[in-house]
């Protein structure tokens, strides 16, 4: 059986993790019917060092996730500790494959004439995109001043450093495709391919029979940079109500703000909820709103809340305007806009028989393009070409 070694910054196992580890894991878990696999992240929170699942052996190390052109002076950094583990770790695995998560695997890819198997790096954005994302969020200035090394270090040598020594480089958006492209100048561009995040859409016809106020859900961690509150501004005078799946650093501010605007009677926080218990909210919901001042690669709740019918109201950021087309599944509006993004929200109070017409749109376009059948198949015939 071949050996895939996977690196990544964080794993389902921590306490904070998001659509791109969902993302991960279900990789994981998919090609562990047909690969040994070793993954390897930092221990965070983590009391584990090491947990194994069937094929899958989950490798925590003890090291602080600094990045950054000084951060190899960082004696518990991840960079040093990565390097000398990793190699202890091939010399007793002999791996056929790296698979990079965005930049977690840089360390040994900057050293890859070391190593004697091919590497995918999975791309959900790129540099440019992280400043860009501190702009929308609006961030004061001297953040911005105290970023702005570190981009410049991570677009025009880091990023492109990993990238064109990697041999193939999956996107996971045409955006993020064709932003690392323009930002590596790599003139290698057949390498670079467009796999979109897939989810397992089950066999699911809605009723749309849509009874008292519009039922409105949001899933996703519940930071500013997620857009939450322009979210709950938006919502606050319209005959709506609003769920919303997700924890987060936010979480119990946004708790004390939806208590003393007295909101508790239209806004419920679920909180982190397993996929099962998520997607019977998703079922009831009519929309999904997803207002993030991030520039996305490819949202996973996006994905997933289409193949339950609901049409999407999203950002006009990154790989967004990949799922949503507008006005046929969905909106994309201007990030930041409260009043577009009411509006936009109040459209389907007006006219509530758009919510089964853009739902069913929804649901064409995740089984077309965005299943994970259809993902994995292409994974593996990257992985085929380049091991088999």
């Amino acid at each position: 059986m071949k050996k895939i070694a996977i690196i990544t910054k964080n794993t389902t196992y921590n306490k904070y993790f998001g659509g791109l580890e969902v993302h991960t894991k279900n990789i994981i878990e998919a090609l562990s019917e047909n690969y040994e696999i070793s993954v390897i992240s930092p221990q965070r929170e983590l009391k584990n060092n090491e947990i194994k699942d069937k094929n899958v052996t989950y490798h925590f190390l003890n090291a602080t996730y600094k990045t950054g052109f000084l951060s190899d002076f960082f004696s518990e950094n991840w960079n040093k500790k990565l390097k000398s583990f990793f190699h202890e770790l091939n010399n007793q695995n002999k791996f056929d494959l790296l698979i990079s998560i965005s930049s977690a695997g840089y360390p040994i890819i900057n050293e890859k004439e070391k190593y004697n198997f091919k590497i995918i790096t999975v791309s959900h954005g790129s540099a440019g995109a992280e400043f860009t994302s501190l702009i929308n969020e609006k961030v004061p200035t001297h953040i911005l001043i105290k970023n702005a090394p570190y981009v410049f270090y991570n677009i025009f040598f880091k990023q492109k450093s990993f990238l064109t020594k990697s041999d193939k480089v999956i996107c996971v958006s045409d955006y993020v495709r064709d932003s690392l492209i323009k930002e590596t100048g790599d003139l290698n561009i057949e390498k670079y391919e467009t796999i979109f995040n897939g989810a397992n859409h089950e066999q699911y016809t809605k009723d749309f029979i849509k009874e008292g106020e519009l039922k409105i859900i949001f899933a996703g961690r519940v930071e500013k940079s997620k857009g939450i509150y322009e979210l709950i501004k938006a919502v606050r005078d319209l005959e709506v109500s609003l769920k919303i799946a997700g924890d987060g650093s936010l979480f119990d501010e946004i708790k004390e703000y939806i208590r003393k605007e007295k909101l508790d009677n239209k806004i419920t926080l679920l909180g982190k909820l397993k996929y099962s218990d998520l997607v019977e909210f998703y079922k009831e919901a009519d929309i999904l709103v997803s207002p993030s001042l991030r520039v996305e690669g490819f949202p996973m709740s996006i994905v997933e809340a289409m193949g339950f019918y609901l049409p999407i109201i999203t950002t006009k950021l990154g790989g967004n305007q990949d799922a949503v087309v507008e006005n046929k599944n969905g909106f994309l509006i201007i990030p930041s806009d409260v009043q577009d993004l009411m509006e936009k929200i109040n459209y389907f109070n007006k006219y509530p028989e758009k919510i089964k017409e853009f739902g069913i749109n929804s649901r064409n376009y995740a089984l077309q393009k965005y299943s994970f059948s259809v993902m994995l198949e292409k994974y593996q015939k990257v992985i085929n070409t380049l091991i088999e």
